[in-house]
C-alpha cells in the first residue's frame, strides 16, 4: 500500500515538472505583439447578464 502511495506521488511530481516544462517552451514560443493585435479585435463591451458574474 504505502509502496503505490509513494509512485502515485512521484507520478503527481513528474507530471508537474513536465508541465512546467511544456508551459516555459509554449512560452517561449509566444509574440507579444500577436497577442496585442489579437486582444485588438476584442469588442470593448459590456458582457450579456449571462456572462456577469453575480456581486456577493
Amino acid at each position: 500500500m504505502k509502496f503505490t502511495r509513494r509512485l502515485k506521488l512521484i507520478a503527481e511530481k513528474l507530471s508537474a515538472l513536465m508541465t512546467e516544462s511544456y508551459l516555459s517552451e509554449r512560452a517561449k514560443r509566444g509574440s507579444r505583439a500577436k497577442y496585442e493585435a489579437i486582444l485588438a479585435k476584442v469588442p470593448d463591451v459590456e458582457p450579456e447578464a449571462y456572462d456577469k458574474i453575480p456581486a456577493i
